[in-house]
């Protein structure tokens, strides 16, 4: 269960991992990777509300077909939000270049299912003809 402490919220791995549906293994290889900071206290691992929101981003990035070096480079870029126009120029062209490709792939994917519609009406027709002959 979180805590909020100093006007922050704190999660154990725990608690993402159950809220996110992943493993904690998951959570320590982001970690590996830069890609999420929590804070230690003794062996256990205490992250915040910006960890909690980066895993989401971590997340969504895999979702959308994203690779972790690309994740990490968006990353960086909502680090660096505050003000830098250059990278959030460069996470805007990156995103709009995924959303792209995943257009792209959904097209594809249903000329592929029609495709496999008609030729599933062929041989369910040549199935039934078969059928009726047999009889």
């Amino acid at each position: 269960m979180s805590a909020n402490v100093g006007g922050g919220h704190v999660y154990t791995i725990g608690d993402l991992a159950d809220f996110f549906g992943i493993t904690h293994r998951a959570l320590r290889f982001y970690e590996d990777k830069g890609m999420l900071k929590p804070r230690r206290v003794g062996q256990k691992r205490l992250y915040s509300s910006k960890d909690r929101t980066k895993l989401r981003l971590i997340l969504n990035g895999k979702q959308i077909g994203m690779t972790i070096r690309e994740i990490q480079a968006f990353l960086e870029s909502y680090e660096l939000r505050d003000g830098n126009e250059r990278q959030m120029r460069k996470a805007l062209a990156k995103i709009r270049s995924q959303r792209l490709l995943l257009k792209q792939r959904r097209e594809s994917i249903d000329i592929s299912l029609q495709e496999l519609e008609r030729v599933e009406k062929i041989i369910a027709g040549m199935v039934e003809a078969e059928a009726t002959l047999d009889e």
